[in-house]
Order: C-alpha cells, then sequence, then structure tokens
C-alpha cells in the first residue's frame, strides 16, 4: 500500500486540541487531553489552634498561608512546613478602628504588597510584604469582595453602588464599570486571561468582564446544581478553575474557565460556613471556616464525570468521501473507558452552524456541547476503547468526532495524546476478485477482517518510508541521539539535556574540519557550555631572553629556568674521590616546557563547573592533539587576576552606593555616581581640602 493513497489530519500539539471544544477535560502540556484534577480532602491544616475563627486567608508562591482571627483582629503569617505561626500586624493598626471584624474579610497578595478588606471599617489597607507596615489605605463605601490580576491592578466589589472599582498596584483610582449589569452581586475573582467572574444573586450563573471593563456575558448554568445553591465565596486557580462555596451546605463546587460545574467538592465533618477560599501556584485548595483550615490537594482523584471532547470539522475536499480510519494515541488504566462517536455529511448549512457555535465565546462550554448534540442529533454508535478503527460507511465530505473519557476509579483517569484521521477509504479488499464485494454484509466483514492486517503492514510501511528522519539530527527520536552519534564517532553524555545533543550531531562536520585546532576546542565549549572561553598557547604569548641578543627586558620578554648542566675545572681536576668526566649532560631545548602547551581559560561560577567540568575534560581530552598539555582555568568569582582579559577575566560587581553612617567604609566596595542618583551630602559638600562628593 502507497502512503500517498492516503491522507491524514493529526491532533497532536497543544494548539490541534485546542482547535476543538475539550468540556469537563484539561489540555496535557504537550499537547492532549485527559480528565480535570478534583482536589481532596487531605487534613485539618494542624499549628493554629490559637486562632479561634480564622477569616480570610491567602497563599503566597512560597505556599506560606497569610489569615485573620476574626475574633482578635490579628493578621497572621503561617508556614505549613515549619508549622511556624506568626502575628504580623492588627488590623486596628490602619486607622485605629474599634469596630469588629464583620464576616467576608478577604486577604488577596501580589508581588509587593499584601491587602485586606475590611468591610466592617469600609476599606482597603495596604501592608508592605516585606515588613508589613501599613502603605495604603483606601476608604470605600460598603466593599464585599476583591482581585487582583497579573499586573497587580485591584478590583473592588462594591454592593451599595453594583459597580467594580478598579485601582492600580499602588492603590490609585483607575475606573469603574459593571454598574448597569450587577443587581445583588456575591463575590468576585480574577480568572484566565484576567477575566473577571462576579456571582450575583439575581442570575443563575457568572457574569464575566474583560479586564478593561468591557461586559462578556453570562457563562455556565447554576440551574444544573440539584438543590437551592447559594454562592458565599469563590476564587480561581493557575489553570483558570473556579470554584465557589455554598453558604448553605459549605460544599465547593468546581467549574471550568467557561463556567461549566465539574464536581462536587466535600469536606468531611464541615460544620458552619465556609470562610475563605484560596488556591495556591500547584492547584491546591484551601478552605477555613470556624474548625480551622482544611487542606485538600488537586493531585488526589479525579473526576468521575465523562469528559467530552467535540473536534472541529474535519473537511475532505471530496464530496460523499468515505471516511477511512482512525488511529489513536490513548493511556488507559483499568477501570478507565474511552468512547467515539463520529457523524460524517455533505451538509454545509450544518456545518456553518457547528463552526459557529465553537466560535461562540458568549456560550459556555456546556451549552456549546448541548448545541451541538441538537444539531447532529444522533452520532453513529461508538465504538468502546478503540486504539486503531474503521470508519462505518456513512459517505459525507465534512467528519465530526465525539470523544468520551470517563473513569469508574477516581484514583486513576485516561489520557488521549494523539488522533489520526485517514481518509479516503482504501482497503485491502480491492486485491480481492469483485465477487468478495457484491454482498454488503460479507463485505463489511471482510474489510474490517483485513483491516487488521493492513493496520499492521501500513504501521511498517510508514516507519520503512520515514526512514530518512532517524539520520537527522533535528527529527530523530530523543532515544535514537546516541545511535547517530556514533556513526559520526561523538560521543555524548547521558545528562546532557536533549537539544544541547542535537546541537553537537548538527554542527559535527563544522566541528570535525577544526578538530585539534584552538578554533575547534573553543567552538565546542561554547557548543557545551554557552560560554566563550580563551585559549592560551605560552609559546605565542611571549619572546624569550636571549643573552648575547639584542633584547628588552620586560618588554614581550620571557625569562624560563634551564636545565642544570656539568661544569668543568681543568683537564685534571679532582675534588676528593671524586673525579669529573670530560662528558656532561646532554644539553636540552630550553623553550620545552612552554611548547606544546597551553591553557584555557573559561568564565563559570563554581557551581557551573562542577555541572560541566566531567564533559568538559572529556571533550578536551578527546579533541587536544595527542602532544601537548592543556591547563583548565575557572574564573568564576576571582577578584584578583594577575592578567586581565577583557570579558572572559575581568567582572564589576558587588559594588555598594556610599552609606554614610555606622559601619561605612571609603576605599572598598564604593561606587561615586553622578546624576540625581548619586549620594550627596547637602550640596557641594567638601570633605577635607581636595575631597568632593557631587
Amino acid at each position: 500500500m502507497k502512503l500517498e493513497e492516503f491522507k491524514i489530519q493529526i491532533f497532536r500539539t497543544k494548539e490541534q486540541w485546542e482547535s476543538g471544544l475539550p468540556y469537563r477535560l484539561e489540555g496535557l502540556k504537550d499537547g492532549g487531553i485527559t480528565l480535570y484534577s478534583v482536589p481532596t480532602f487531605v487534613e485539618w491544616i494542624k499549628g493554629i489552634d490559637e486562632i479561634r475563627n480564622p477569616d480570610g486567608i491567602a497563599i503566597d508562591e512560597c505556599g506560606q498561608i497569610y489569615l485573620i482571627d476574626k475574633n482578635s483582629r490579628k493578621l497572621y503569617l503561617f508556614d505549613p512546613r515549619t508549622k511556624r505561626l506568626e502575628h504580623i500586624a492588627t488590623i486596628t493598626d490602619s486607622c485605629n478602628s474599634t469596630v469588629e471584624i464583620q464576616e467576608g474579610t478577604k486577604i488577596i497578595i501580589d508581588r509587593l504588597t499584601l491587602w485586606v478588606l475590611d468591610p466592617g471599617n469600609h476599606r482597603l489597607s495596604g501592608f508592605s510584604r516585606e515588613n508589613f507596615q501599613v502603605k495604603y489605605v483606601i476608604n470605600l463605601e460598603e466593599p464585599i469582595d476583591i482581585g487582583v490580576d497579573e499586573l497587580g491592578h485591584l478590583y473592588v466589589l462594591d454592593k451599595k453602588f453594583n459597580q467594580i472599582i478598579e485601582y492600580d498596584d499602588y492603590g490609585r483610582f483607575i475606573m469603574s464599570f459593571g454598574g448597569s449589569y450587577l443587581k445583588e452581586p456575591v463575590g468576585l475573582a480574577v480568572g484566565k486571561e484576567n477575566n473577571l467572574y462576579v456571582i450575583d444573586k439575581a442570575y443563575n450563573g457568572f457574569l464575566r468582564f474583560a479586564k478593561d471593563g468591557e461586559y462578556l456575558g453570562i457563562v455556565g448554568d447554576f440551574k444544573n446544581i440539584s438543590y437551592d445553591f447559594q454562592p458565599s465565596d469563590i476564587t480561581t486557580d493557575k489553570k483558570g478553575n473556579i470554584f465557589v462555596a455554598d453558604d448553605k451546605t459549605g460544599i465547593i463546587h468546581q467549574f471550568d474557565p467557561d463556567g461549566s460545574h465539574v464536581e462536587n467538592i466535600q469536606i468531611p465533618g464541615l460544620k458552619g460556613k465556609v470562610g475563605g477560599l484560596a488556591a495556591d501556584s500547584k492547584g491546591n485548595l484551601y478552605v477555613s471556616n470556624s474548625q480551622g483550615i482544611a487542606f485538600l490537594s488537586s493531585e488526589e482523584l479525579f473526576t468521575k464525570e465523562p469528559g467530552l471532547y467535540y473536534s472541529k470539522t474535519l473537511d475532505s475536499g471530496i464530496h460523499q468521501c468515505q471516511w477511512h480510519r482512525l488511529g489513536l494515541k490513548v493511556d488507559l488504566p483499568p477501570r478507565t473507558m474511552l468512547e467515539v462517536y463520529y457523524y460524517s455529511s455533505d451538509d454545509q448549512a450544518l456545518k456553518n452552524k457547528i463552526d459557529q457555535i465553537l466560535s461562540d465565546p458568549a456560550k459556555s462550554t456546556q451549552e456549546r456541547a448541548d448545541s451541538i448534540d441538537n444539531k447532529i442529533g444522533t452520532w453513529i454508535r461508538p465504538e468502546k476503547n478503540p486504539k486503531d478503527m474503521l470508519f462505518r460507511k456513512k459517505t459525507g465530505r465534512y467528519l465530526w468526532l465525539k470523544l468520551a473519557l470517563s473513569t469508574f476509579d477516581e484514583n486513576v483517569r485516561p489520557a488521549l495524546t494523539e488522533m489520526r484521521v485517514y481518509y479516503p477509504r482504501t482497503s485491502y479488499l480491492r486485491y480481492l476478485p469483485a465477487v468478495y464485494q457484491e454482498d454488503p454484509v460479507s463485505s463489511e466483514f471482510l474489510e474490517r477482517f483485513l483491516s487488521i492486517f493492513e493496520t499492521a503492514f501500513y504501521g511498517l510501511e510508514t516507519e520503512i518510508s520515514s526512514v530518512f528522519k532517524y539520520f537527522d539530527p533535528d527529527t530523530t527520536p530523543g532515544n535514537f541521539l546516541t545511535w547517530l552519534a556514533l556513526w559520526l564517532n561523538f560521543g555524548l553524555e547521558e545528562d546532557w539535556p536533549e537539544l544541547k545533543k542535537r546541537e553537537f550531531i548538527r554542527r559535527a562536520s563544522e566541528l570535525y574540519k577544526r578538530k585539534g585546532t584552538p578554533l575547534g576546542m573553543q567552538k565546542l565549549i561554547e557548543v557545551y557550555t554557552g560560554k566563550t572561553a580563551l585559549i592560551i598557547e605560552h609559546s605565542r604569548i611571549g619572546k624569550p631572553v636571549v643573552l648575547g641578543g639584542n633584547f628588552k627586558l620586560g618588554v614581550n620578554s620571557l625569562i624560563i629556568q634551564t636545565p642544570v648542566r656539568g661544569f668543568r675545572l681543568g683537564d685534571d681536576s679532582i675534588l676528593g674521590r671524586v673525579a669529573l668526566r670530560d662528558t656532561f649532560q646532554m644539553p636540552e631545548d630550553p623553550f620545552l616546557q612552554i611548547t606544546h602547551r597551553f591553557t584555557i581559560i573559561l568564565d563559570l561560577t563554581p557551581e557551573e563547573f562542577a555541572i560541566y567540568e566531567k564533559g568538559l575534560v572529556r571533550i578536551l581530552d578527546e579533541e587536544k592533539p595527542a602532544h601537548t598539555v592543556y591547563n583548565l582555568r575557572v574564573v568564576g568569582d576571582m577578584r584578583v587576576v594577575m592578567n586581565a582579559h577583557i570579558e572572559i577575566t575581568t567582572k564589576v560587581s558587588d559594588y555598594q552606593p556610599i552609606r554614610l553612617g555606622a559601619n561605612s567604609a571609603a576605599g572598598s566596595n564604593i561606587v561615586i555616581m553622578s546624576g540625581e542618583q548619586g549620594g550627596k551630602i547637602e550640596r557641594h559638600s567638601r570633605l577635607g581640602e581636595d575631597t568632593e562628593l557631587i
């Protein structure tokens, strides 16, 4: 079978998978789809027993927890690793208020500031993360929630005016928006692409706004929740997942970035209302209430709800095309399942409608999935757990695929990483006499039977026809690089990154032309370490001093040590019982110790040198001329260099501005600058007779 008989449409990269519609599925890093992970209760955090009523919480980039004790009005910092609890501020310090903290106190963190929303005192306080001193105080009317985007801009949800107020990272007002849409707002969070999600009791979904205040419509549908849903708090994680606490039951509901409901999360033994929600950089969830703080891990369990993937419209360009085969790369652990549905049609109007549904940003993923199912009507019956399947005889130019991933064991999940669609229909049946194709039932059975051998042979034919890729360092598989390097007599270290291995092989012919030369070794070292090496040949850096000739001592001259030679004291001289013979030590080349020797100077820190040392020594031993000896010197953090080489052994670092006062020293690690940033003692002050700091 010839490869050109087939056309293939491939889903492999992240961009290719994102061209379709994933519902209750999350994308894999390198391309592919899998079921959502669901934060699962692990434990109540220990070490915060003295906090009687934790309310607002926030998690920083190091996993430390900031929390407020509603009873004492104190702000604490807790490190879960060391179990250290530290009181860092009291909320009344910012304006000496004596009003009790009300429910709904919020904490949020940006790069430099810890923001605390105190609804009872109608203010937003900004504390420095360096020393926890109050930097900003913003007075508000009736604030109920806050969020922060990637730029550090603050968004405050104000209930009195039913609007969202935006401030910059210095607490300066930028604008307000949302007043035309908000009616009974409850909470706010900043999610994926800096979109704002607002919960409002007047709507059965999330009100979504762009970061510039543009209203993007309502996403999600709270009607699918089986009881009277009363949302009280909202937060998002780094993936854009939305978590909402139910004030009535204490259940945490997980939604995807499009507002579609994913899973219900229950905390065993939870009593009372949820005080605060926060997610860390790994997607783990923290929930506070009067019992303490619950920790929920994002890597423990996976949703049992089926995840669906709807492909974009696949266009063969052939009227009444018979689609041939679907090949899948799928990981199916025990008790997981993949179902494949498909539909084919020549209807151009149907294609346009489905394309419009897929690209409609105003609808949630769930709404778009329901609309596609309604438009198609009846999908062709599913194939279960296939890794390779034939499409049945349903002809049409356009093809749509619906893949359903599910698990019956919440500890494992299936994953789909690649999908190939082959067309038009070309099978081994055409090589048999026509009589085998006359009966439709037997013809279909025979075609499916022959496809078993066709799949195996086609895979071999594809591999043989693509064998040229194994000889190209840019296309060969990673586990084949060592084999390819051996063809070039090139040794690769196992721990080298894959990109570095490919670059060595790619430049092998260029490097071999300069093998054994200073430039060749310099290029090899540069490829390996990314640093330019200085190679010094000692016989070429100075002219030896020869007595009796015209020379200038100290100018391009080199004094070396010569070997010990014999001496004479007359023809018959005798010292004691030792006689000096006529013969003496044969003269040696006085320049032998500087010939065939070179030094390599490389700017690497001790840590970097520890990483590269093994490879460097092996490269130099293999590439240097056999009769030469080298000395490898690493500059690193050397402060004193006898022979300075610009950009190799010279550095200007660790300087500090002049600080007059205690422990100040003039002459060591000092930089005097002019301009507005320079150190000044008043203006044009003089220290001593001829000393001036400007």
